[in-house]
């Protein structure tokens, strides 16, 4: 999970989640760049900005940035130093994820 790998990385965290050119999409890109599938889904990193951080292609597991690599990398270095236990999240189906 992008949670796990985030809080192992040191260093810069965008350039070993997102392949380059560091294009923005504000909004979810219809299509993915790389293999053109139209599997977008929005990525939450827990313990950086609320809602949605990166896109990812659920196709090719290729990451985009939603803001600009310098803000998004600012959010994932805080992020770095946020802890939970996920024995405290309770159970929810696989059906009922949104």
């Amino acid at each position: 999970m992008i949670q796990d790998l985030v809080d192992n990385l040191r260093g810069w965290v965008v350039p070993k989640l997102v392949k380059g050119p560091y294009k923005t999409y504000s909004s979810r890109p219809e299509a993915c760049p790389h293999c053109q599938s139209h599997e977008i889904i929005g990525i939450e990193i827990m313990g950086a900005r609320e809602g949605i951080l990166l896109w990812e292609c659920e196709e090719c597991q290729d990451k985009f940035l939603r803001f600009d690599k310098s803000s998004t990398e600012k959010e994932l270095q805080v992020a770095k130093t946020f802890w939970t236990n996920p024995r405290d999240w309770g159970y929810c189906p696989k059906s009922q994820f949104n």
